[in-house]
C-alpha cells in the first residue's frame, strides 16, 4: 500500500521568499541601473511582484556599487527611496527629508524641484542618482509633477512600480511618452516558474499535478501562489504520496485567504458586488446577461480594478470572468446558500454551451447546491466535459446523476453508460468500467443494433482495460479485432479501428508489424484519427537509428493538429513526447526541451505525469542529476495514484539511473528494484531507452554479468530492428572493455564503426570519438571526447569503488566539501598551498570526480556506513 501523509515543514518567511521566474527582468533592471538611462517603472497589477522585483534588483546594485556622491543630508548612497505614498501625501512628505531644513521651503512646484535637485549626490562613473518610488499611482499629482521636474533635467534615474490600472501619474507618464523613461510589463509567471518555486519552497520533490494546479489557481500571480502555498501546507493539504508530495484536496477558504480577497472586495458597491458575486458562481458568464443587470460604470471600475476580465471564448460571444482564479474559489466558499440561490435565476441555462468548459462544470455545481436538478442533456455535457478536463471522479458523479434520473431516452443511456465507462477507467477502476460497457452490449442485444461508433468506443474501453490495467497486449488486440467484423469494412469506423490497432502495436514495442501496415491504413482514408499513428512511427524510425527524420515526422504532425483532432485529447502530448525522445536520440538535448507553452484551449490534454518523466530525463541529458531525482520522484507520486499508464516503469528506470550518476549507490539499487516489480507492465514502446539505463545502473553497481547483460541487449536490438540501440551496446562495451582490461579490442571498434555508419544525428559521431580516444589512451584526447559525448546528452557513469583515504585526505576532503578554498585550507592546517593543491587532485582521481560540488557524495560511496541523500524513501 502507498504511504500518505501530511507533509510537516516551514515554508520560507515572506521577506526569504524565492525569487523565480524573474531572472531575466532582475538582470534588465540591473542594466539600466548601470548605464545612462532615464530609468524604468515597472508596470502590472496588484501582487505581480513589482516592488519585490525592483528590491532585488536595487539590492544587487547597492552591494556590488561602492557609495559615492553626497546623498540627502549627508547620506552617501547612490539609491534614494522615496517615502510611500498614502491618501494624505503631499510634496512636502514625498520630498522634505531631501531638502535642507535651515532654508526656507519654496512657495513653487518650480523651487521645490530645484533644491530637490541640489541635495542630490551623484551615482558612480558620474550618473545621477537613483530614485527609488513605490506605487506611483498613488502619487498626488503635485508630489508627480516634482518628481517629473526632477527626472525632465536630468537630475536623477526613476526607478519605480506602478499597477497597470490606474497606471502613471500625468507627469511621469508623459516623459515616457517622450522617450525618457522606459516601462517593463510583468507578466503572470509561467507554469515552469511555478515548479521552479515548488523545488525552490519545499524540502521535497513535488509533483507537476501539485504544480500545475497552483498555476491555474492563481493564474500565475506570484503573491497568490505564496499565500496558496502557505495555506495549503498550513491545512495539512500538502501530501507526501508515494514519492513525492502532491495537493489533492479541495480548496479551504482559511483567513490568509479571505484577506487577500477582503481587501478588494470591501469598499463594492451592491451593484458591483452582485456582478462580482454572480461571476465567482458562475465562473464564466456572456456580457449581455451582466449588461442586463449592471451599468457601464460598474463594468468600468471592475475592470479597472482588475477584479473582472471581458474575453471572447474561441469565436464564441464575449463573456465575464473574474480577474483573479483564487479569488473566485475563495468567494465560492464564502457565499451563504441563500445568496447562491438568489443569483441562480440570473443566468439561464440555454447559455451553457458559450460559458466554457470551466462555466458549464460551475453552472451544474452551482445548481446542484441549490438543489435544483439539471436535465439529463446538461449533466452529459457538463460530464463530458469533465472527461475532457481530466477530472474522471467528477465524470463518474455526473455519468451516475444522469442514469439515476426519472427521464432517460435510450440513445442517452447509452452515452452515459460509456462516459462512466471511460471515466472509470481514468480512475483506475478496471471492473466498474467493464461493467458499464457490458451493461452497453447487453442493451444492444435486448434492444436495436448499436450503432457503429458505439461498437468501436465499447471496443476501445475494453481494449484499454486489458492493455493498461491487465497488461495482456494479446487479449486488447483481439477486442478489437472481434469489433472489426461487425462493421462496414469499408466505412470510415472501420478505418478508425484499424488505426486504433496500429497506434497499440506501438505500446507493445511490435514496430516490424507496425510498419508493414501503417502505409496502407493511411491510403485508405484521410481521417484525423491517422495523425494518432504519428507517434508510434517516430519511435519506430527513431530506435531504428533515424532519429533525424523521426523529428520532421514530429514536427509536420505538430502543425498539422486542429479542431477536428478533439476527439483525440492525448494526441499532442503523445506527438510532443515522440518528438522529445527523437531529439534526445539524435544528440540534441536543447531542442528536446523546447516545449510550447500548455494550452488545453485547443481540446489538447495535458499530463503532468508524462511531462515530469520527460523533464527528468532532460535533467540526466544535461548531467543535473538533483534535479533528475526530484523529478523522477514527483512522477512516480502521479502514477502511484493515477491509472495505470505503462509509464512508471520509465520513471523508476530513469530514477535508478540518477541515483547511479549521483553516486547514490544504496537507492539507485533499490530503484531498480522496484522497476522490476512493474517492468511486465511496461509501455514497450521506447524499451530501447529503458533497458539502456537499466544497463548503465547495472554498470554503476559493478554487476558481476554485465558483459552478458550487454550482450543480451545488443543481440535485442537486433532482432527488433533498433539500429541506434546497437550503436549504444557496442560503445558500452568498449568503455567496459577499456575500464576493466585498460584496452580496446580491435573486433569491439570496428563494430561500432560499422553500427555508427547506418545511425544518423550527433549520437554516432561521439560514440565513435570517444571509443577511438580510449583505444589511443591519451588523457587529454579522452577528456574532450567525454566532453563532447557530454555535449550529446550521453553520461556514461564510472564503476564507484570503496576507497581508502588516509587521515590527512579525509581532514582535506572534508575541508573543501566545507567550501573551503585551498588557500584557506592550507593556512589553517599550516602546510603550502601546493601540498593542498596536490592532496586535492589525488582525491578528484582516486573518487572519480572532476569538480569540488561531487565531492561530498564521492565520499559517501568511499566510507562504508555514511548514509546518501536523496532517499527513495
Amino acid at each position: 500500500m502507498v504511504s500518505s501523509h501530511p507533509v510537516v515543514q516551514p515554508l520560507p518567511p515572506r521577506v526569504r521568499w524565492p525569487i523565480v521566474g524573474r531572472e531575466h527582468e532582475v538582470g534588465i533592471l540591473l542594466e539600466k541601473l548601470t548605464t545612462s538611462s532615464g530609468g524604468v517603472v515597472v508596470v502590472g497589477p496588484p501582487g505581480m511582484g513589482k516592488s519585490t522585483l525592483v528590491t532585488a534588483a536595487v539590492a544587487v546594485y547597492q552591494a556590488q556599487t561602492p557609495l559615492a556622491g553626497g546623498g540627502p543630508r549627508g547620506v552617501r548612497s547612490s539609491v534614494i527611496r522615496l517615502p510611500l505614498p498614502h491618501e494624505n501625501s503631499t510634496p512636502l512628505t514625498t520630498f522634505g527629508f531631501m531638502v535642507d531644513e535651515t532654508g526656507s521651503f519654496p512657495t513653487t512646484l518650480e523651487g521645490l524641484a530645484g533644491l530637490v535637485a541640489e541635495g542630490l549626490g551623484a551615482a558612480p562613473e558620474g550618473l545621477p542618482p537613483v530614485l527609488y518610488a513605490e506605487d506611483l499611482h498613488l502619487f498626488d499629482e503635485q508630489s508627480a509633477k516634482v518628481l517629473g521636474m526632477v527626472l525632465a533635467g536630468g537630475h536623477a534615474r526613476l526607478f519605480g512600480t506602478v499597477r497597470d490600472k490606474p497606471g502613471m501619474p500625468a507627469a511621469i507618464d508623459t516623459l515616457w511618452r517622450n522617450g525618457q523613461l522606459e516601462r517593463m510589463e510583468l507578466a503572470p509567471l509561467s507554469y515552469e516558474s511555478v515548479r521552479l518555486i515548488l523545488r525552490s519552497a519545499l524540502e521535497e520533490p513535488a509533483s507537476n499535478d501539485m504544480a500545475y494546479r497552483l498555476w491555474l489557481t492563481t493564474a500565475g500571480n506570484p503573491l497568490h501562489i505564496r499565500e496558496l502555498l502557505y495555506s495549503i501546507v498550513e491545512a495539512g493539504d500538502v501530501r507526501f504520496v508515494g514519492t513525492a508530495l502532491t495537493w489533492t484536496a479541495p480548496l479551504r477558504a482559511d483567513r490568509r485567504l479571505t484577506d487577500l480577497l477582503a481587501r478588494d472586495i470591501t469598499t463594492l458597491t451592491g451593484a458591483q458586488r452582485d456582478v462580482v458575486d454572480l461571476v465567482a458562481l458562475a465562473e464564466s458568464v456572456p456580457l449581455r446577461t451582466i449588461s442586463a443587470m449592471a451599468e457601464d460604470s460598474v463594468l468600468r471600475e471592475l475592470v479597472d480594478r482588475t477584479l473582472i476580465v471581458i474575453d471572447r471564448l474561441g469565436n464564441a460571444q464575449e463573456n465575464v470572468m473574474m480577474g483573479h482564479p483564487l479569488y473566485a474559489e475563495t468567494l465560492r466558499s464564502l457565499l451563504y446558500p441563500q445568496r447562491k440561490r438568489q443569483l441562480f435565476g440570473l443566468l439561464p441555462q440555454h447559455e451553457l454551451p458559450a460559458q466554457g468548459p470551466a462555466g458549464i462544470l460551475r453552472w451544474v455545481d452551482w445548481a446542484l447546491e441549490c438543489e435544483a436538478m439539471p436535465d439529463v442533456s446538461t449533466l452529459l455535457l457538463a460530464g463530458e466535459t469533465a472527461e475532457s478536463m481530466t477530472q474522471p471522479l467528477r465524470a463518474v458523479q455526473l455519468a451516475t446523476l444522469a442514469l439515476d434520473h426519472v427521464s432517460m431516452h435510450d440513445a442517452e443511456r447509452v452515452q452515459a453508460l460509456l462516459l462512466r465507462a471511460r471515466a472509470y477507467r481514468d480512475c483506475g477502476d478496471a471492473l466498474l468500467a467493464e461493467a458499464d460497457v457490458l451493461a452497453v452490449q447487453e442493451h444492444g442485444r435486448f434492444g436495436s443494433l448499436l450503432p457503429e461508433p458505439v461498437v468501436v468506443a465499447t471496443a476501445g474501453i475494453m481494449a484499454d482495460l486489458w492493455q493498461y490495467h491487465r497488461g495482456d497486449m494479446d487479449a486488447a488486440m483481439e477486442v478489437l479485432t472481434s469489433a472489426e467484423k461487425s462493421l462496414d469494412p469499408l466505412g470510415e469506423h472501420a478505418n478508425a479501428l484499424a488505426v486504433d490497432q496500429l497506434s497499440r502495436l506501438g505500446f507493445a514495442g511490435r514496430y516490424e508489424e507496425f510498419l508493414a501496415g501503417v502505409d496502407a491504413a493511411l491510403a485508405a482514408s484521410d481521417h484525423p484519427a491517422n495523425l494518432t499513428l504519428t507517434p508510434t512511427h517516430v519511435y519506430a524510425l527513431g530506435q531504428a537509428g533515424r532519429p533525424v527524420q523521426a523529428l520532421e515526422l514530429a514536427a509536420q504532425a505538430l502543425a498539422r493538429i486542429g479542431p477536428e483532432h478533439t476527439p483525440f485529447p492525448a494526441l499532442r502530448t503523445a506527438v510532443l513526447s515522440a518528438r522529445f525522445w527523437a531529439a534526445l536520440w539524435a544528440g540534441n538535448p536543447a531542442f528536446a526541451v523546447c516545449f510550447p507553452d500548455v494550452d488545453e484551449s485547443t481540446g489538447q490534454r495535458h499530463d503532468a505525469g508524462i511531462y515530469q518523466t520527460g523533464t527528468g530525463y532532460a535533467a540526466l541529458s544535461f548531467g543535473q542529476w538533483d534535479q533528475a531525482i526530484a523529478e523522477f520522484r514527483g512522477a512516480l507520486s502521479r502514477f502511484t495514484w493515477g491509472a495505470p499508464t505503462g509509464l512508471e516503469p520509465l520513471a523508476w528506470a530513469g530514477l535508478a539511473c540518477a541515483y547511479a550518476h549521483y553516486g547514490d549507490l544504496d537507492n539507485a539499487k533499490t530503484a531498480r528494484e522496484e522497476f522490476r516489480l512493474v517492468e511486465t507492465r511496461m509501455n514497450r514502446s521506447i524499451e530501447m531507452e529503458i533497458r539502456y539505463r537499466v544497463l548503465l545502473v547495472g554498470k554503476s553497481l559493478a554487476d558481476a554479468d554485465l558483459s552478458t547483460q550487454i550482450s543480451d541487449f545488443i543481440q535485442w536490438c537486433r532482432d527488433n530492428g533498433h539500429g541506434l540501440g546497437v550503436l549504444w551496446g557496442l560503445h558500452l562495451c568498449v568503455v567496459v572493455a577499456a575500464e576493466s582490461d585498460g584496452r580496446v579490442p580491435l573486433e569491439a571498434l570496428e563494430a561500432l564503426e560499422e553500427a555508427a555508419r547506418s545511425a544518423e544525428g550527433k549520437v554516432s559521431a561521439a560514440m565513435l570519438a570517444h571509443a577511438r580516444a580510449l583505444l589511443g589512451e591519451d588523457a587529454g584526447v579522452i577528456a574532450l571526447a567525454v566532453s563532447a559525448l557530454n555535449a550529446t546528452g550521453v553520461w556514461i557513469p564510472c564503476v564507484p569503488s570503496r576507497v581508502a583515504l588516509t587521515a590527512r585526505q579525509r581532514e582535506i576532503a572534508a575541508l573543501v566539501v566545507s567550501g573551503m578554498a585551498n588557500r584557506s585550507i592550507a593556512e589553517k592546517l599550516t602546510i603550502s598551498v601546493r601540498t593542498v593543491d596536490t592532496h586535492v587532485a589525488h582525491l578528484f582521481g582516486r573518487l572519480g570526480v572532476t569538480r569540488r560540488a561531487d565531492l561530498a557524495n564521492a565520499l559517501v560511496r568511499a566510507t562504508p556506513g555514511v548514509p546518501a541523500k536523496n532517499s527513495v524513501h
